[in-house]
């Protein structure tokens, strides 16, 4: 999982590079029965997660000029009322365009120049005075990472072994 250096965006493309692997691993072990598991009405289950994680990489594609179609719709945008587990996609195809987005996102980050990652944000989230894109695939690789922390959640509340360590 060696990074490209000379990429301005390589230590972003490392850390989506690292959950991306970490979230295929949270799946191992998880039963079929266990994909909707809530440990609480104020947690989310870990398909559900894994599949706005999958959404919000659509996104990052779509504002760096590279749109990608999940084909969910707003099901699991932030907000979004829970519906039945029957109304999402499965989990092989969770994971199917996980991989497909993943491996986009990382070709397209290698492309990006010190340019690029000074320009202005026009669009997307703007947290916390953000104002470069730099800065947004700064706050929206964190956002990747806050989520893989609360699948290992799920997982450990599902009596299944951490991700790491």
């Amino acid at each position: 999982m060696s990074a490209d250096v000379t990429s301005p965006a390589a230590p972003l493309a490392w850390i989506f590079t690292a959950n991306t692997q970490l979230l295929v691993k949270a799946f191992d072990d998880v039963g079929d029965d266990q994909l909707w598991h809530r440990p609480s009405q104020q947690n989310n289950p870990i398909l559900w997660i894994a599949g706005h994680m999958v959404g919000t990489r659509a996104l990052i594609l779509q504002l760096l000029g590279d749109a990608y179609d999940t084909g969910w719709g707003p099901q699991f945008g932030r907000g979004a009322v829970l519906g039945h587990e029957s109304t999402y996609p499965s989990k092989d195809e969770v994971l199917r365009v996980h991989r497909e987005v993943a491996a986009r996102l990382q070709a397209k980050l290698h492309t990006l120049s010190l340019e690029d990652l000074a320009r202005e944000v026009t669009a997307g989230p703007k947290p916390f005075g953000v104002k470069t894109v730099g800065e947004q695939l700064g706050f929206l690789a964190m956002h990747d990472s806050y989520h893989l922390g609360q699948v290992a959640y799920v997982r450990k509340a599902l009596g299944l072994s951490g991700l790491v360590g």
